[in-house]
C-alpha cells in the first residue's frame, strides 16, 4: 500500500503551511510559482529543522534565490507520485535520509526493526528497501531529460565500492546502480549550491567534473582525471578480501582535507568558493563503468555556518503528520543546538572522518545565543535546551595548527597530535555565556550537553570539567570507553581504558566540588572485529565488580566506508595481521549478552559459555546476581 493512500491528516491553516517548503502542486500555486527550480526527494518524513538533511540544504538552495520544494516518502511502485509536483527546473536532489537505509531499516543481527522514529507514528512501510536507487529510476521515469543528484549520509558512505551487511556481499557504488547524473559527497551546501549555478546557466551535468565533494560516472566525455588513485575494483575485492582493506587505506591517504584549503577575509566571506581539497581524485571500477570521487569540498567558514543556522527553520514536522502522531525522531533535537561540525577522533567504527571531516569548524557564540533566543521563544518550549553540542561536544573551538596537509586519521589517536591546539578557553567562553543566559530568566531554564564528550580530551581542562558537572549534566553524562582490554580499543581507535578510569575518578570529584550526585552512563560495543569471546567475559568481569548494568550497548554494525568494516571484511588488522572478527550470529548474540548478563533472558547462552570456557568464578557471582534479581522480582 503506498504511502499517498494512507495519509489522513488534518488540515491546516494556509498560513502554517507557507511557513515550510511547498510540499504539494497547491503550495506551488500560493507562492506564485509554475514550477519549482529543485524538488528534494527523501525517504524521511519531511521536518523542517536543521538536524535534517532535507530542510538544510532545502533552505540553504532557498537563501540563494531558488525555488525549492520537498517529495517526502513518495509512493514508488509507479512514477505517478513524481509528477505531483511537475518536473523541478534544475535537478532532484534525492536522498535516503537521515542515516543509512540499510540501518534505518535493520538491526546488526538482520532482524527488522519494528519501527521507524523518522515516518509518522513509526510506521517501517513507507519507503523501499534502498531509496536511492528506487527514487532515482521512478524520477528518471516520469521525467526523462531532468537531471539526477544523489545526496545524504548513505549516497556519502556508499560512494565507492561498499560492504552491505543485509545482503553480506560487497556492492556497487549507488552511484552506478541508481544510474544518477552525480552524487554529493560530505557536508553537501557548497557542491550543491555549485551544481544549481551551473545548471542555471545552462550547463550540463556532463561538463561537471571538477567540483569538490561531488562524483561522476566516467564516460568518453567525462574521463578519469590523468592523476586519479585508482582504488582495487569491485571484481578484485570480491576475489581478495584483504584488497578491501587496502582500498579504505588508500582512500583514506588521498581523501583528507587540507588545514589551509581556503582563506576567509575579515568580513567572513570566503575568497574560494569552492576550496577544493588539495587531495587527488579517486577512480575505481564498478564491473561495469569507472566512478570517480573528487576530493572534498572544504568545510564551511563559521561565518557560513553561522548563516546556515539562521536560517528561517521551523523545526517542525510538517502539518500533516500531526494527526498520524508526528514524527518521533524530532522529539530529541527539536530544542537543540548544534555548535560545530566535524571530529578529529578518527575512531575506526565511526564514518564522521568521511562526512564531516576531521577539521572543526565552530559557530559564533553571538549566533548561538541568538539561536537559544528564538527557542525560548516558541511555543513548544518547556525552558530546557536538551543538548549544545556537535558529533563531540567537548571538540568545539579547538582546532589545527599545521600548515600543511595531513593525513592522520585521528589527531587523538594513539596520542594527541603535537599540532592540535586543545585550548578550553573558546568553549570554557561559550559555556559560561550560557550560565549567564540561564541566569537571566531566574531559574527558569535549563540547558544540557546530551550529545557526549570525549573523556580523553576532559583530562586537560579542570575548569571545564568543574562548568560542565555544575551547570550542563542532567543527572547522568554519556561517555563512551566502548571496551575494556586495550587490545580491543588499539582496534577501535580508542584511548586505553586507564584514561576512562581517571576520568571517572575526576568527574566524581568535580561532582563533590558541585555538591551534586550525577552518574556516567558508559557505552559499550560487542563483537567489534579483533574482540575475542575471552575479551567479551573479562569486559564482563569488570562490569559485575562494578555492579554496572550497562543500558547503553551497541553490537557492531559494519557501516559502509569505516576501517572496521574493511577489518570486519577483510579479517585482518590494519597491519595486515590475521584477526578474529565475530561474524556468526550465535557468537555476536553471545557477545552482546555478556554485556548484558543482567537480563535473565541471557542466563542460559551465558551459562552453556562460561562453563564450557572454564570461567566458574565469574558464572557464580553471575548466578548469584540471576537468584537476587529473582528474588526481588517474587517481592
Amino acid at each position: 500500500m503506498e504511502s499517498d493512500n494512507r495519509r489522513l491528516f488534518l488540515p491546516v491553516s494556509r498560513e502554517d503551511l507557507r511557513l515550510f517548503l511547498p510540499v504539494s502542486r497547491e503550495d506551488l500555486r500560493r507562492r506564485g510559482w509554475e514550477q519549482a527550480d529543485v524538488i528534494l526527494v527523501t525517504g524521511d518524513a519531511y521536518v523542517d529543522h536543521p538536524s535534517f538533511g532535507v530542510a538544510l540544504i532545502g533552505r540553504w538552495l532557498e537563501k540563494l534565490g531558488y525555488r525549492v520544494a520537498v517529495l517526502a516518502q513518495p509512493g514508488w511502485r509507479s512514477a505517478e507520485s513524481f509528477r505531483a509536483l511537475g518536473a523541478p527546473r534544475l535537478f532532484w536532489g534525492i536522498t535516503s535520509g537521515c542515516i543509512d537505509s540499510r540501518l534505518n531499516d535493520y538491526a546488526s543481527l538482520g532482524h527488522r526493526r519494528q519501527a521507524d522514529v523518522y515516518s509518522p507514528d513509526g510506521v517501517t512501510d513507507l519507503r523501499p528497501a534502498r531509496p536511492l536507487l528506487t527514487y532515482a529510476a521512478r524520477a528518471r521515469e516520469a521525467y526523462p531529460q531532468v537531471p539526477i543528484v544523489l545526496g545524504g549520509l548513505e549516497a556519502s558512505l556508499r560512494r565507492l565500492v561498499h560492504y552491505d551487511y543485509v545482503s553480506d556481499k560487497l556492492m556497487r557504488s549507488v552511484l552506478a546502480d541508481a544510474k544518477a547524473d552525480l552524487l554529493v559527497h560530505g557536508m553537501g551546501e557548497l557542491a550543491v549550491a555549485e551544481i544549481a549555478r551551473r545548471l542555471n546557466r545552462g550547463e550540463p551535468t556532463g561538463k561537471m567534473t571538477d567540483i569538490a565533494g561531488t562524483a561522476y560516472m566516467a564516460t568518453r566525455d567525462r574521463p578519469v582525471p590523468a592523476n586519479a588513485v585508482r582504488l582495487p575494483s569491485l571484481t578484485e575485492q570480491s576475489q581478495n578480501k584483504d584488497l578491501v582493506l587496502t582500498a579504505h587505506q588508500q582512500y583514506q591517504r588521498v581523501c583528507s582535507v587540507p588545514v589551509r584549503a581556503f582563506e576567509e577575509t575579515p568580513d567572513g566571506v570566503t575568497t574560494n568558493l569552492l576550496g577544493a581539497a588539495a587531495g587527488k581524485a579517486v577512480a575505481q571500477d564498478q564491473d561495469p563503468g569507472t566512478v570517480v570521487v573528487l576530493p572534498p569540498a572544504r568545510p564551511l567558514t563559521s561565518a557560513e555556518l553561522d548563516a546556515l543556522y539562521d536560517l528561517p527553520f521551523t523545526r517542525q514536522w510538517h502539518p500533516q503528520y500531526t494527526s498520524a502522531g508526528g514524527i518521533a525522531a524530532l522529539e530529541p533535537v527539536e530544542f537543540s543546538i548544534t555548535t560545530h561540525r566535524g571530529c578529529y577522533g578518527g575512531c575506526s567504527f565511526c564514518s564522521i572522518y568521511f562526512h564531516q571531516g576531521k577539521e572543526i569548524t565552530s559557530r559564533s557564540l553571538e549566533s548561538l545565543l541568538a539561536e537559544a533566543n528564538k527557542l525560548s521563544c516558541a511555543p513548544r518550549f518547556r525552558g530546557t535546551i536538551s543538548d549544545i553540542g556537535g558529533p563531540t561536544a567537548n571538540m568545539y573551538g579547538t582546532n589545527c595548527t599545521a600548515e600543511h596537509m595531513c593525513t592522520r586519521p585521528s589527531c587523538v589517536f594513539p596520542s594527541p597530535c603535537r599540532k592540535l591546539s586543545l585550548d578550553c578557553g573558546p568553549l570554557l567562553e561559550m559555556m559560561e555565556a550560557f550560565v549567564r543566559w540561564k541566569g537571566d530568566s531566574c531559574g527558569k531554564r535549563n540547558v544540557y550537553v546530551a550529545s557526549g564528550i570525549r573523556h580523553d580530551l576532559a583530562l586537560h581542562s579542570r575548569e571545564y570539567l568543574d562548568l560542565l558537572v555544575k551547570h550542563f549534566v542532567g543527572g547522568h553524562l554519556k561517555v563512551a570507553p566502548e571496551h575494556y582490554c586495550d587490545q580491543v580499543l588499539r582496534l577501535m581507535g580508542k584511548p586505553s581504558f586507564e584514561l576512562f578510569e581517571d576520568f571517572e575518578s575526576r568527574f566524581e570529584a568535580a561532582c563533590r566540588r558541585a555538591g551534586r550526585e550525577y552518574y556516567l552512563v558508559p557505552y559499550f560495543i560487542s563483537a567489534h572485529p579483533g574482540c575475542t569471546l575471552e575479551h567479551a567475559a573479562k569486559l564482563t568481569d569488570y562490569l559485575v565488580s562494578r555492579s554496572w548494568q550497562p543500558r547503553q550497548v551497541q553490537d557492531f554494525v559494519p557501516v559502509p566506508l569505516t576501517a572496521s568494516t574493511a577489518m570486519y571484511v577483510a579479517g585482518r588488522d590494519p597491519r595486515g595481521h590475521e584477526l578474529h572478527v565475530p561474524s556468526g550470529r550465535r557468537e555476536k548474540r553471545l557477545q552482546a549478552a555478556l554485556l548484558q548478563y543482567y537480563h535473565e533472558p541471557n542466563a542460559k547462552l551465558i551459562t552453556e559459555h562460561l562453563q564450557s570456557s572454564g570461567h566458574q568464578n565469574l558464572l557464580r557471582n553471575l548466578r548469584r546476581i540471576w537468584s537476587g534479581n529473582r528474588r526481588r522480582g517474587r517481592r
